[in-house]
């Protein structure tokens, strides 16, 4: 299906998967042109865009007029937006002045009530799809779509022998998750089991403008967190020698984090205050572990039990290129 199409592709730079995402598109045939939906990712433009990117509404339409202007001779099939975060309705109805032949897709790789302003861009769009099961549940023209694992994850090796760590967590860290990730740091110091944390912040000034403004961060040192993104081979590697991944989802939210998709793609067990899992097709007990937030408890059994395989069908349905399929399908 995607073999000639042309496809008009934004998203924010996260972590590189945007890339990932545009390299299987191309390599399913599809030509495509990506753009950042941010003009800039530096850490005082991210702030800005988030407390009300109105501060910044002439940069921003300057830099989508240059897209649409730059674009404009291409006949695209599809303008595909992720997450929908910078882009104003004023700005996707003059980029469709020019498109008028494209099929408009959203994915939401966001809770709704996170990013609120996105509701007025849904009139505009032929698809929308979303990662969270409740916001579809409360608009019905919603399409459910969780997320995906990349193929760098499948090739990892099923081993059932004893690994490196018992638990490890990657992750961004935000004032709801930090504390329930020291409550579990200290949880598994106190059972000697062997663990891995890095706890990410984008910017070391985060950190103090957390320290300022939430109770949470209140104890929280500088030496608790890495300011340096791990690249994905390192995690490949690390996650290849663990047994258990940690995954804390954000409490706005239930959809399930990407860390969750990958530690199923490689084969691992998986911890998680998550108990929205329990509700889909790949849950297993014995794989997964749903945690609570406030009394964190993990069994050692678990731990040291066996990995079991899940149906090839339900395994492969999680896949970036299942994904794909789906979203533009």
């Amino acid at each position: 299906m995607f073999e000639g199409k042309k496809i008009l592709f934004f998203s924010i730079s996260f972590f590189g998967y945007q890339n990932e995402i545009k390299n299987k598109l191309i390599e399913l045939g599809a030509e495509v042109d990506y753009y950042d939906e941010r003009p800039k990712n530096s850490f005082w433009y991210k702030f800005l865009i988030r407390l009300n990117k109105k501060t910044i509404k002439s940069r921003i339409e300057k830099y989508y007029k240059n897209i649409i202007f730059k674009t404009q001779t291409n006949d695209y099939d599809y303008v595909f937006f992720i997450k929908g975060e910078v882009i104003t309705p004023k700005i996707l109805k003059s980029l469709q002045d020019k498109q008028k032949n494209a099929k408009y897709i959203l994915y939401l790789w966001d809770s709704i009530k996170h990013r609120q302003s996105v509701e007025k861009l849904f009139p505009l769009f032929d698809k929308i799809l979303s990662f969270d099961a409740n916001d579809v549940k409360n608009h019905p023209f919603l399409h459910f779509r969780p997320l995906f694992y990349l193929d760098t994850y499948a090739q990892i090796p099923l081993t059932q022998k004893r690994h490196k760590n018992d638990i490890v967590f990657i992750g961004t860290a935000h004032p709801d998750r930090y504390p329930v990730l020291m409550k579990i740091k200290n949880y598994c110091k106190s059972y000697n089991l062997n663990t891995y944390f890095f706890i990410y912040l984008q910017d070391w000034r985060i950190f103090y403008l957390w320290k300022l403004f939430s109770k949470s961060f209140s104890k929280a040192k500088k030496s608790d967190f890495n300011f340096e993104p791990i690249n994905k081979e390192e995690i490949k590697n690390i996650i290849k020698n663990t047994a258990c991944v940690l995954d804390i989802e954000k409490v706005v939210q239930t959809g399930l984090t990407m860390r969750t998709l990958e530690v199923l793609g490689a084969r691992r067990k998986l911890i998680t205050t998550n108990s929205s899992i329990k509700s889909y097709d790949f849950y297993n007990d014995k794989n997964v572990l749903v945690i609570d937030r406030q009394n964190p408890i993990i069994s050692p059994d678990f731990i040291k039990t066996k990995y079991q395989e899940i149906d090839k069908d339900v395994y492969l349905k999680y896949s970036l290129g299942y994904w794909l399929l789906e979203v533009f399908s």
